[in-house]
């Protein structure tokens, strides 16, 4: 699967994320953000497009219906903030912790997460199209009334994340690791597995496997 990488420029104006309360609407581009701390902060609608973020926090942040085009995140922390209706286009996430966070509702077109801990978070209702998620802890994570396309989950921890009511057709699952999850069988149609998966899932839905 091909993402169509962040288009960030490399002529960026140093920046806090304190600067979207400068403008009359929440609004920032062009910038460089480093050792920011948004920590427990609330601003609803901001729009980030071609930016860099790096060692930033944003951890009990409240930030619905954040608009995000071409960004870039390094190291930055998530935890427990709130992502409701977040719109993600072309945007990468690395080494980031996103524990707990709310994705209700978001929307993302080429996302790549790459080694995030996203353990405990919700992408209830979310839609979304070609999305990677790459050596990303995903445990407890809530995929409920999904709708994904084009998603691949390489060598991730998916233990006990559930799947309900979410179609995992197309959806690529071989190269993770779980020891269960909730999914249904008729969910589960056209998800691409490896055989070791596949005998999970098997005895996840109650058939008794036996060697001959």
């Amino acid at each position: 699967m091909k993402l169509n990488q962040p288009k960030v420029t490399e002529q960026l104006t140093p920046a806090t994320f304190q600067d979207v309360w400068l403008e009359e609407d929440p609004y920032l581009q062009n910038c460089v953000v480093l050792d920011s701390r948004f920590d427990g902060e609330m601003v609803e609608r901001a729009q980030l497009t071609n930016m860099l973020v790096k060692n930033s926090s944003f951890q009990h942040a409240s930030l619905p219906d954040l608009f995000i085009t071409d960004v870039r995140f390094e190291n930055c922390d998530f935890s427990n903030a709130d992502l409701r209706g977040v719109s993600i286009h072309r945007a990468s996430f690395h080494n980031c912790k996103m524990l707990g966070v709310n994705f209700a509702d978001a929307r993302f077109t080429d996302v790549l997460f790459e080694q995030c801990i996203g353990n405990l978070s919700a992408f209830v209702h979310a839609k979304w199209e070609r999305v990677l998620f790459e050596q990303c802890q995903l445990k407890d994570a809530d995929f409920f009334d999904c709708k994904l396309k084009q998603t691949k989950f390489s060598m991730c921890n998916l233990d006990s994340a559930s799947f309900d009511e979410t179609s995992l057709k197309g959806v690529e699952l071989r190269s993770s690791e779980f020891e269960s999850m909730t999914v249904s069988m008729k969910d589960l149609e056209g998800c691409i597995v490896s055989v070791r998966q596949a005998v999970q899932f098997a005895a996840m839905m109650g058939l008794d496997i036996r060697d001959e």
